[in-house]
């Protein structure tokens, strides 16, 4: 007898060239058993860390079950290492500073900075005006900008910002020690297009907002505005104190079009490495995963170590033309339907290896969740080396479509177009699959896979096939296929988690869930990596860094209403994401450099 139970692995995932399907932190229940008062005064010039040297060393003691395949992180205690935080106290509590921080995510809300598919490249104009001649959409951003601009002056005063391809937006918050490594936040300006006819829907208009008492509502509240506004907040707190003098260079990295090209993310990039060299910054964080889940007993953060690669196919095929009242057997339409039986009929075998973070938060959840059956517990523990225990999880993933990707790459016709009138037969169709590549495949392998397929067609019916412009069969009478790749994506490299930079950014997490959102509950909190099968900008910054990490601290939310009707925020995780990101900077500016060269 089989029994279901929950284990999470959930997706941000993004409709976009990029992204189609359920995004933000939805929490996908899977498995089958069987196997802070008043602002503190200003201090200038006196040091918030202590004594960096001995302070800082004890973030660097051995986790917990040093020995485990998932050892727990040790919990870092920012009041153990920093002077003065009753400003946690005060992001949390003070209801002068939640109004704030309300009206300026509302704010930013307010400018649809809506992001098409089908918009230019800003770079293929010289200037603004120029660009705003042919694609007058993109207007909103440079009132997105001056809107950031008027609400924090501090970080226009002391910030230095470059503006990369007119709308890309880097802040850097220079540090006086040049050795250290900068630390980026990244977030993206753009959202995604709210659907005309669904305005009467929304509880709230989408660019107007509203706030209900627990959520803030808009379109942008959840993706990610909330982020891009509360990584500012937090630095205008941060220079309205005048305590912390960072020694590293902190920058805020803030693309424009996340939800469709990625461009943005892509100019930054070139600019970043440039300015600083590849391998030059010490973490990355952006958007992803939000929050924590309860997994048979144990509480777990899942920051996204690695994201899924991206492919869409476009195979056209062509054939000679003609009156539909004399037709051949099998018209282009029918003969392209054959195809499509063919891809859909032989799925992408499904492989969990230990390169794939999913397995690291399965063992983490074999160790540390009382509640788990101790068949699965045994399967998950033997899997990378018992062929047999591996094939179990690997089929108990698969019996759900919401998990089943995490190990597998997809495959799904998208689009079709082919036909022009209804009495004359179609000369060219086309079909376009967009294929999400798992982290033992490549993009090779997703072309090899199609290509079979269309090979079997050629042979059947003496047809030509070129891919890529290169000709592998001489088109033919009969007609031809021609298979091209568009925004062709290896997985991403997966973030290591065993050395001191995932132990820093887990442990300061667990403050945050442990200490300062539960309290009184005497939780432990279980930090794991996951897999994204969606992408985010960071698919643009891996020669930056190898420790990137898609997390979003504040309170979980299955109706977050993400890229749909009334997408929506839990405000108070937005203050628990300030308070995060004030401790952090200050913690993770205090370390030395050498604890992570072995890297």
């Amino acid at each position: 007898m089989t029994i279901e139970k929950s284990l999470p692995l959930h997706s941000k995932e993004q409709p976009s060239k990029r992204k189609n399907g359920l995004l933000a932190s939805t929490f996908i229940c899977f498995f089958v058993l069987g196997l802070f008062i008043h602002s503190p005064k200003s201090t200038s010039n006196s040091s918030i860390v202590q004594n960096t040297s001995s302070y800082f060393k004890t973030f660097f003691e051995e986790p917990e079950n040093p020995d485990g395949l998932c050892p727990i992180i040790k919990k870092i205690n920012p009041h153990d290492y920093l002077d003065d935080l009753k400003t946690i106290d005060y992001i949390l509590k003070d209801k002068s500073f939640f109004n704030k921080c309300k009206d300026n995510l509302l704010g930013a809300i307010q400018i649809p900075t809506e992001v098409y598919d089908d918009m230019i490249n800003p770079n293929l104009k010289h200037s603004k005006e120029e660009l705003y001649d042919v694609e007058p959409r993109w207007k909103s951003f440079e009132a997105f900008h001056k809107y950031l601009q008027k609400t924090y002056p501090l970080v226009q005063k002391h910030l230095k910002l470059e503006t990369v391809n007119k709308f890309g937006l880097v802040y850097s918050w220079e540090g006086s020690d040049k050795d250290k490594k900068p630390i980026i936040l990244a977030a993206h300006q753009d959202v995604v297009p709210v659907a005309r006819e669904t305005l009467d829907q929304w509880t709230y208009p989408p660019f107007k907002g509203g706030f209900d008492g627990k959520y803030l509502y808009g379109r942008g509240a959840s993706d990610c505005k909330n982020l891009l506004i509360g990584l500012l907040n937090t630095v205008e707190l941060l220079l309205k104190e005048e305590k912390f003098n960072p020694e590293r260079t902190i920058i805020l990295a803030f693309g424009y079009d996340e939800e469709s090209a990625g461009s943005g993310a892509f100019e930054i990039n070139k600019h970043l490495v440039s300015k600083y060299g590849p391998d030059s910054i010490l973490q990355i964080i952006d958007e992803g995963n939000e929050g924590f889940v309860d997994i048979e007993g144990s509480k777990f953060i899942l920051p996204a170590t690695g994201e899924k690669g991206y492919l869409d196919s476009i195979i056209e095929f062509y054939t000679p033309g003609g009156h539909s009242s004399v037709p051949p057997k099998h018209t282009s339409i029918g003969i392209i339907a054959k195809l499509i039986e063919k891809i859909e009929s032989k799925e992408f075998s499904p492989i969990l290896s230990n390169i794939n973070p999913v397995l690291n938060q399965l063992y983490c959840i074999a160790e540390h969740s009382p509640n788990l059956d101790p068949k699965v517990r045994k399967n998950i523990l033997k899997s990378q080396v018992n062929s047999n225990a591996n094939k179990k999880i690997v089929e108990y993933l698969s019996k759900n479509k919401e998990t089943k990707y995490l190990i597998q790459t997809s495959q799904a016709i998208d689009i079709i177009q082919g036909g022009i009138k209804s009495n004359a037969l179609p000369e060219h169709v086309s079909i376009l699959v967009n294929s999400r590549i798992a982290v033992e495949e490549t993009i090779e392998d997703v072309i090899e896979k199609y290509k079979s397929h269309i090979l079997e067609i050629t042979d059947e019916f003496d047809l030509g096939l070129i891919i890529s412009g290169q000709e592998v069969i001489k088109p033919t009478k009969n007609g031809y296929f021609n298979y091209s790749l568009v925004e062709p994506l290896e997985p991403a490299p997966v973030s290591p988690i065993n050395g001191e930079s995932w132990n820093l950014f887990g442990g300061s997490l667990r403050y945050l869930y442990e200490d300062l959102i539960f309290p009184d509950k005497n939780d432990s909190f279980i930090i794991a990596p996951f897999m994204s099968t969606g992408n985010t900008d960071t698919k643009s910054y891996w020669e930056l860094t190898r420790n990137i990490y898609r997390y979003v601290p504040g309170l979980p939310d299955k109706h977050s209403g993400i890229h749909s009707v009334d997408e929506k925020l839990i405000f108070k995780g937005h203050l628990h994401m300030i308070a995060f990101y004030y401790y952090y900077l200050q913690l993770i500016d205090g370390v030395d450099d050498k604890r992570f060269e072995d890297l």
